[in-house]
């Protein structure tokens, strides 16, 4: 992959509206990355990064590739751009996405209605794990965790605050969308990923064999109504 050429390290420094990223090259030179919203030009450069940090990431099997993007981030750029945002680069060339569904009954419409059935055509076991884990995950939608994310940033890039910040830009964007809460599902052996989720504030609220999720409650009611009441307020 062309974006891992050079190690980086990268130091956060954070801004009330924007989360800034800088990063220092072999050169001693200091390079600006920046978190914004997904734009349609980044939709094959997200594709990469799910294949990148992926388990295909070596795989020559173009198929299993195209499946592997259908299930965790085709969906999401389609359908529910606004709850997407990208880590970028100088060259505004992204090397990190948070994708989210802040709607669990077009999400599951749409992947049952036409991702699924594309999957099925390219991997049949991807096809039978990835309904099963759908199926499993609905319950968590009647608990109130009605939104559910997928980070990714590529390697040479972990570990220096772009999860952190994407993540950072999400929430806020779900709490403005009055979004009552969020989940994502994480592999039970990534223990950097289950620090992660755990040191920002997100609870264990379900296991699998080889899996635990993760939750964060965004809204409740009360404080839904008390947030309209003060809008209506200032109005006045």
């Amino acid at each position: 992959m062309r974006f891992c050429t050079l190690q980086r390290q990268i130091c956060v420094i954070f801004c009330i509206q924007t989360a800034y990223l800088y990063r220092q090259n072999q050169h001693g030179g200091i390079a600006l990355i920046t978190v914004r919203p997904y734009k349609k030009k980044d939709f094959r450069y997200v594709q990469e990064i799910c294949i990148e940090t992926s388990w295909l990431k070596d795989s020559d099997v173009l198929a299993e590739k195209s499946a592997l993007c259908a299930m965790y981030c085709d969906y999401y750029m389609d359908f529910e751009p606004e709850f997407c945002f990208v880590a970028v680069d100088d060259s505004d060339i992204p090397v990190g996405y948070v994708l989210c569904s802040a709607n669990a009954d077009t999400f599951h419409e749409q992947m049952t209605g036409y991702y699924l059935p594309f999957v099925r055509k390219l991997s049949g076991s991807e096809f039978f794990r990835f309904s099963a884990q759908m199926k499993w995950e609905r319950q968590f939608v009647a608990h109130g965790y009605t939104a559910h994310l997928h980070i990714d940033v590529l390697p040479c890039f972990q570990g220096q605050g772009v999860g952190t910040a994407l993540l950072k830009e999400l929430l806020q964007k779900l709490k403005d969308s009055f979004v009552e809460g969020v989940y994502l599902v994480c592999a039970k052996n990534n223990k950097n990923a289950c620090a992660f989720y755990e040191s920002r504030g997100f609870d264990d609220i379900d296991y699998s064999a080889s899996s635990v999720v993760y939750g964060k409650k965004l809204y409740v009611e009360d404080d839904a109504e008390k947030d309209v009441a003060n809008g209506e307020q200032e109005d006045e």
